[in-house]
């Protein structure tokens, strides 16, 4: 299976998570369908197939839909008025502001307790592997928060930022490539390695973020300037490659790497 493979089959299963139902089924799909590139799924998948065992697909599947309700419910969250506060995403209205911030809350509550119980249903299914892998997730999601305690409170230096982003942004992405590597069985070395390559990709991933965003005064760059924000993402990126490179299949991974080094948007 091609990662444009996994992809397409992704989106066909993640529809069917939700609902044809009421305005609040409606909202839950708007959060989750409006253009995102599924950084985390793909993270899932290519995870495990660095490892250069069999893919077990139902596993990672589940897994992949999982990290993007909590990806997908984190965004709600962070647009919202007390948090970063965005009337858009994406090229179009935030769900606080196409369904009211009320149900914005409740839309970030919801998908985060689907995730929950997707994960806790093939917990039992799977067996211990996958259980593994869930905790990382749900880890992750907590890690992810105080990521976001720690953006509202304000950072001054290069350490405390480069802290905020391993938690905000690479919790999820450092879960989700170990999640696809452990249940495909990744022994203590390749683990090691996946780990390492997915540490710098989510630093990588918010660096270039950084700066898409130009002028934003809540990131690195208003610390070190662009030339040394650009060094960093280039150093990333060469060590995330280097990682991959020494995995059975981490050719996709490295490349993926690149890809978000130099992505547009």
């Amino acid at each position: 299976m091609t990662t444009s493979e996994f992809l397409a089959e992704f989106e066909k299963e993640f529809a069917k998570s939700f609902a044809d139902g009421d305005v609040f089924d409606d909202a839950m799909r708007y959060a989750c369908f409006g253009g995102g590139k599924r950084v985390r799924p793909v993270c899932v998948f290519l995870g495990a197939e660095a490892t250069g065992r069999k893919i077990p697909v139902d596993e990672v599947a589940s897994l992949a839909r999982a990290i993007e309700l909590i990806h997908s419910y984190s965004l709600v969250h962070d647009d919202l008025p007390a948090m970063d506060n965005d009337d858009y995403r994406r090229g179009r209205l935030t769900v606080h502001r196409q369904f009211g911030e009320a149900t914005a809350i409740l839309v970030g509550d919801a998908l985060l307790s689907k995730a929950a119980a997707l994960l806790a249903a093939d917990t039992v299914k799977f067996g211990n592997r996958y259980a593994q892998a869930a905790a990382e997730m749900t880890v992750a999601a907590e890690q992810m928060v105080r990521g976001q305690v720690l953006d509202l409170a304000g950072m001054n230096t290069a350490e405390e930022f480069r802290h905020m982003y391993s938690l905000k942004t690479g919790a999820l992405i450092r879960a989700a490539m170990r999640a696809g590597a452990i249940v495909a069985g990744a022994d203590e070395e390749q683990l090691a390695l996946v780990t390492e390559c997915a540490e710098n990709t989510g630093l990588a991933f918010q660096l270039a973020d950084d700066l898409l965003d130009d002028g934003d005064e809540k990131s690195l760059l208003s610390v070190l300037g662009e030339k040394a924000v650009r060094r960093l993402l280039a150093d990333c990126t060469d060590r995330a490659v280097r990682c991959a490179s020494r995995l059975p299949e981490g050719k996709n991974l490295a490349e993926f790497a690149k890809v978000l080094q130099n992505r547009k948007n």
